[in-house]
């Protein structure tokens, strides 16, 4: 499959499309998630994917994870080469990409599957709760960041999970602010999920990033 188009053309249209699968009552790991969240109401200039989804024990796909930093460049680069561009580097060694990654993934609508993020990366340090940020390539002037930190769970496959996204978006937003990013504020996210699952999330630290 041939994901760098798929990506430019229909992740750009996340929003566009109505709620995937939200009638039925299960889906298999290669079908559409039960629950896909989308902004049917979006504006073009403002669309980002919404959540990261990752499949139960019976292989349906629900949303797990808010994609809770937007960033959004206007200059000669690209927003997603600008935001790759303050993870790598000698200047930025802290970050590497190079461990082994998760496996929950976004909705493409126009495609019909999940897809995984274009670049990852961690900033290790002792102990736990790691910095753990995945990055979509939305279209030329956007990208889309989800941030969480690595908590240490036996249970949980890669024996960690994603939490605290308030404390990791605001890392990653003071992160790239040093590397030439402005934020705005105050912003919200409306992930489209039930109360209870944001309950759960807690803060999400809904933050958008301009280049």
């Amino acid at each position: 499959m041939d994901r760098t188009p798929t990506r430019r053309q229909t992740i750009a249209g996340i929003g566009s499309a109505v709620a995937v699968g939200a009638a039925s009552t299960s889906a298999s790991a290669s079908a559409g998630p039960t629950d896909a969240v989308v902004d049917a109401d979006r504006d073009a200039e403002d669309d980002y994917p919404l959540c990261l989804y990752k499949a139960n024990d019976d292989g349906e796909w629900h949303p797990a994870l808010p994609i809770n930093v937007r960033a959004r460049a206007d200059g000669p680069k690209s927003a997603f080469e600008a935001v790759e561009d303050g993870f790598t580097g000698l200047g930025n060694l802290e970050w590497t990409p190079a461990l082994p990654d998760a496996t929950a993934k976004a909705w493409d609508p126009e495609a019909a599957e999940l897809v995984p993020p274009d670049a990852s990366y961690r900033r290790p340090r002792l102990g736990d709760e790691w910095d753990h940020v995945h990055v979509w390539h939305v279209d030329d002037d956007r990208a889309a960041i989800h941030a969480h930190l690595d908590v240490l769970d036996l249970t949980a496959s890669h024996f960690h999970r994603g939490d605290h996204y308030g404390e990791a978006a605001a890392d990653v937003v003071a992160h790239l602010t040093g590397e030439g990013w402005t934020e705005r504020t105050p912003y919200d996210i409306d992930y489209g999920v039930e109360d209870a699952r944001l309950e759960r999330w807690g803060e999400t630290g809904d933050s958008k990033l301009e280049y």
